[in-house]
């Protein structure tokens, strides 16, 4: 029985999928690892690129990377389940990599690592340490690259599918996880030793439009925590608009029109996510409350 599952979501990407997801299904096979992969196009093209993959289990869901992520969770069995996108470049000491740190941590819920750009610039992260709750969750891991154990999801349920792309809140699906696995009392272990690289390819206006997606996941799951009076996710979301609103200053006096240009959807985005949360929850209590029943907390 293998220790551990790579499990990949993608959706009317073929070309991505050729050129970076069957290799990384196949090395990861190499490495005695299961491989689930869940797709959501609308044609077989991906289909016909990884079904006869050696190793690999072909399955496909309706939208949503949440939905594909948790329909792979379910379809899997091994103690640790790693979260890879499309669109990656993986060395093959990463997958041991990951069982070793699970194995010498065993307080981790979740591994996490780097994620840099093929033009070799690092998305924002964190130090490597092992963040213990109460830590931000912010930047803490990203969905692209992220290991979680079996045991910690068992403890706090899967991803929230009101998240991510594809869903109704766009983004933090990841955040949301981590949050709730270090909330539950495991640790989140982030290690330079599991960078990855990850192909981008965006004009400008499309950067633009993924930033507001971004702080639209994250202010609808402020919206989600802050409703269950959680006032620890209320610091760490001010903070984390402390955080852009300093991020746009310095890039500014710095010279960095774009890196400012990049806060500014963010922002909008946070506000807009927040607003909309509350409102959907709101309607939820009210019909509940019409219809006798009492809505759950996380509403």
């Amino acid at each position: 029985m293998s220790d551990a599952t790579l499990a990949i979501a993608t959706r009317d990407r073929a070309p991505l999928v050729r050129r970076f997801l069957v290799p990384l299904a196949g090395l990861a096979a190499e490495r005695g690892w299961d491989v689930v992969v869940v797709d959501q196009s609308v044609n077989g093209a991906t289909q016909a690129l990884v079904e006869p993959a050696e190793g690999v289990r072909y399955l496909r869901s309706e939208p949503g990377l949440s939905r594909a992520r948790n329909v792979a969770i379910q379809a899997s069995t091994t103690p640790v389940i790693a979260f890879c996108d499309d669109d990656v470049e993986v060395a093959a000491g990463w997958f041991d990599e990951v069982l070793r740190l699970f194995d010498e941590h065993p307080q981790a819920g979740a591994v996490c690592g780097p994620v840099r750009t093929q033009a070799g610039r690092e998305l924002p992260g964190v130090a490597p340490a092992e963040y213990r709750w109460p830590a931000n969750p912010f930047r803490l891991g990203t969905g692209a690259n992220v290991a979680v154990r079996r045991a910690a999801l068992d403890q706090i349920g899967v991803f929230d599918e009101d998240f991510g792309a594809g869903a109704r809140f766009h983004a933090a699906e990841e955040t949301d996880l981590l949050y709730r696995i270090q909330r539950s009392g495991w640790t989140i272990l982030y290690s330079q030793g599991l960078e990855i690289v990850h192909f981008e390819e965006r004009t400008f206006g499309e950067e633009l439009k993924l930033h507001y997606r971004y702080g639209y996941g994250s202010g609808a799951l402020t919206g989600k925590h802050a409703g269950e009076d959680d006032g620890v996710w209320v610091r760490f979301s001010l903070a984390e608009i402390g955080h852009h609103l300093a991020w746009f200053g310095r890039s500014l006096v710095t010279g960095r029109p774009r890196a400012a240009a990049h806060q500014l959807p963010f922002l909008a985005g946070f506000g807009a996510g927040f607003a909309r949360r509350r409102l959907a929850r709101q309607a939820t209590r009210e019909y509940s409350s019409t219809n006798g029943r009492v809505a759950g907390p996380g509403a």
